[in-house]
């Protein structure tokens, strides 16, 4: 080997040496990088996995984690803590952008004594004093027995206790929910209607469950930070006790809450069919029958009034008699 090959080697080495520690730190500074990003998405996302893993446990008061993955809380702790990283700004701005707070249209009393809700609205002074809507309801032992408590978030589906579901749930206090009566599965045609027929009953574990119809009024209606109220009383309200259709022996269709507005919900053709029915039974029958009736009825009138022209002359003789033997004792 002559020395310019000599040379050429070594340099080659050097460049290959080189190279690789290059490119030895540009995949650390990648993996460095890959890493900080990961964590940085795992934090944010934490908070969301929270709506799809965490689930009420109505009868233990506890809730549940799925999956082994820690279920987080977003309460008022929580936002405290986004406030806080916000970075600073000067007063002059924060008054520039606060939002001008608005009250909730609607104020809500449970009265756990007669298992009613009722919903107020407000008056002409500003106070929430006009009843506006009352709902037949089921509540239970863990229910409040007073105190006032904020809505916050809702579900159109919710996975309950027994592994039951409710629609429209809206969360009153901790595990204390707005709901409607248990399904067997996330499907409308699964209702535990034994449980629909005790509405107006102590019949829950702790939340209040209502009627498709009116559940579905309360998600709709009412926003997070309104305001619940429980008490107790055998006074139902300013609108009375609203009833409820017992459906166990509608077997067809008494898997569907009757009042469910769904389009596919059967109760409607249901009970228009029913109706139809009753309005097509012959009349003739009733006819012939009242004619027999009228013929029974003159033969009995004509009996009876044989019979009182008997007891007449009957009474009119004893009478005569009676006076007669008056006479031969005085």
């Amino acid at each position: 080997m002559t020395q310019k090959q000599k040379k050429d080697n070594i340099k080659m080495k050097k460049i290959i040496i080189i190279t690789g520690f290059i490119l030895l730190l540009f995949i650390i500074s990648a993996i460095l990088s890959a890493t900080i990003f990961y964590f940085q998405n795992k934090n944010n996302e934490l908070p969301n996995q929270n709506n799809n893993i965490l689930y009420y446990n109505e009868e233990q008061n506890e809730v549940k984690e799925e999956n082994e993955v820690l279920i987080v809380d977003l309460g008022e702790d929580e936002e405290n803590k986004k406030e806080e990283e916000k970075p600073k700004e000067n007063k002059e701005d924060n008054k520039a952008e606060e939002k001008p707070k608005v009250d909730p249209p609607y104020y809500i009393k449970v009265n756990n004594g007669a298992n009613v809700v009722t919903i107020y609205k407000k008056d002409s002074k500003g106070n929430y004093n006009t009843p506006v809507k009352a709902m037949i309801c089921s509540i239970g032992d863990a229910t409040p027995e007073k105190g006032v408590y904020k809505m916050s978030d809702k579900y159109t589906w919710r996975l309950l206790q027994g592994d039951v579901y409710g629609q429209y749930a809206y969360r009153i206090t901790g595990h204390i929910l707005f709901h409607s009566v248990p399904y067997e599965s996330q499907d409308k045609s699964t209702l535990e209607w034994w449980e629909y027929d005790k509405l107006g009953t102590k019949a829950s574990l702790g939340c209040i469950r209502l009627k498709v119809e009116d559940a579905k009024w309360i998600y709709d209606n009412c926003v997070p930070g309104t305001q619940v109220e429980f008490y107790s009383s055998s006074n139902p309200g300013p609108l009375g006790k609203p009833s409820a259709k017992k459906i166990s022996n509608d077997e067809e269709v008494r898997r569907w809450d009757p009042t469910d507005p769904d389009k596919d919900n059967p109760w409607k053709e249901y009970l228009k069919r029913k109706e139809e029915e009753k309005n097509s039974k012959p009349v003739t029958d009733n006819k012939d029958t009242s004619k027999n009736n009228n013929i029974n009825t003159n033969t009995i009138n004509t009996e009876n009034t044989n019979t009182v022209d008997k007891t007449t002359s009957t009474t009119v003789k004893d009478t005569v008699e009676n006076k007669i033997n008056k006479t031969n004792e005085i």
